[in-house]
């Protein structure tokens, strides 16, 4: 899928010669337990969406991207699927297993902590795997914008094992600023990866793809299964009466039986179009330009396997 296996290299219209010998730049991984607000914060440290945000545990499947420039550097944050503490399966195995590849070639490691919720077998898990990593890492307590942290101070007390700590809020973008000057401390010199105008090295039917699959994480709450995925089929642009840019997209919904199918569709067709016309909205505004969404709902028997 679009977005994956990324290994940035400089780019060759590096900066002037001066600033490279202090220009720090490279890649920082956010892990943490699922729900703790890491695609929420990669969102606001880019200052756009680029990862997708739902109530629902295991949302983010794939490492997605994210690129951030100061003066000083340019960051490269890389979200990933949530540790999470439930029954086995290949899905949780295979996102457990990208998690920790993350890791494997970050510059420094963000862990994000929830103190809303007491330290539990999610969070020993992401400690085991920290624990084992001797890049620098810095403790990043989220949702300071939560009357209720009562979990604050043990988040707190294990500081010392971190190179830094920090704490923010995702939701109300506050103390950012600070988290990722810590971040820049740890980079190493060197040219930017990617020009100031690209925030994201995931493609736009990526991209468009992922948000209708929120939409559907958003909409149906627990009915729908993980394996529940979206393929972009086509994206047609065109011009307007007005002369303006239009896009025209279709899209495909897989679901692994009948049931879901049925479910997705639903009774006189409406919530596949409730799905079509709340994905039609977000997709209106990440591309900045207006959308007509073909939905489609069909099953694939193989997910089943």
């Amino acid at each position: 899928m679009p977005g994956h296996h990324f290994s940035p290299k400089p780019l060759s219209n590096s900066p002037k010669d001066s600033l490279l010998k202090t220009f720090r730049v490279g890649m920082a991984v956010l892990v943490g337990r699922t729900n703790a607000g890491k695609s929420t914060l990669l969102n606001a440290l880019v200052g756009t969406k680029v990862s997708i945000v739902t109530p629902r545990p295991q949302t983010t499947r794939d490492a997605i991207h994210g690129v951030v420039n100061r003066p000083g550097g340019q960051i490269v944050f890389v979200d990933t699927p949530g540790f999470f503490k439930t029954h086995a399966s290949a899905l949780v195995e295979t996102l457990h297993k990208r998690a920790k590849e993350a890791l494997a070639d970050v510059d420094v490691i963000v862990h994000v902590a929830d103190p809303t919720r007491p330290i539990g077998e999610e969070d020993e898990i992401v400690l085991s795997v920290l624990a084992k990593q001797q890049k620098p890492k810095i403790l990043c307590i989220n949702k300071a914008d939560m009357p209720y942290r009562r979990y604050r101070s043990p988040w707190f007390m294990k500081q010392e094992d971190y190179a830094a700590a920090v704490e923010v809020s995702a939701i109300d973008r506050k103390n950012l600023d600070s988290l990722i000057a810590e971040i820049i401390k740890y980079l190493p010199v060197g040219e930017p990866f990617y020009p100031p105008e690209q925030v994201s090295n995931a493609t736009r039917e990526f991209s468009f793809a992922e948000v209708i699959r929120e939409q559907i994480y958003l909409q149906t709450g627990e009915e729908v299964p993980y394996r529940t995925s979206v393929e972009l089929d086509a994206i047609e642009e065109s011009l307007s009466q007005t002369g303006k840019l239009q896009l025209k997209v279709k899209a495909t919904i897989l679901t692994p039986s009948d049931r879901y199918q049925r479910m997705l569709i639903g009774a006189k067709a409406c919530m596949v179009k409730s799905l079509r016309l709340g994905a039609q909205a977000q997709l209106r505004k990440l591309s900045g330009k207006k959308v007509s969404l073909d939905l489609e709902v069909l099953v694939d028997k193989k997910m089943l396997k």
